[in-house]
């Protein structure tokens, strides 16, 4: 499977604290998924893509914002919180 190289930006709610770094996908991260870039590491959640395909350095620029693990499994698993 081919490598997709991704210009990954990535900053927290209501600051702009923006991380700019390049890694490599599997595939290009969708609108609304959740990406982690260490173990064990902070969760973000895609809000744009911006697919470049005339770049000869990315597929494509994704911009996401921090987002409470812990909160996210709990909503999307149906998690009591109690």
């Amino acid at each position: 499977m081919e490598v997709k190289p991704v210009f990954l930006h990535l900053h927290s709610p209501s600051d702009h604290d923006w991380v700019n770094k390049y890694y490599e996908f599997q595939r290009i991260p969708q609108q609304g998924e959740y990406v982690s870039v260490e173990v064990d590491a902070e969760w973000y959640e895609i809000e744009l893509v911006v697919h470049t395909p005339s770049s000869d350095q990315m597929s494509a620029e994704v911009y996401a914002v921090k987002v409470d693990h812990l909160e996210v499994s709990k909503r999307k698993l149906n998690i009591s919180r109690e």
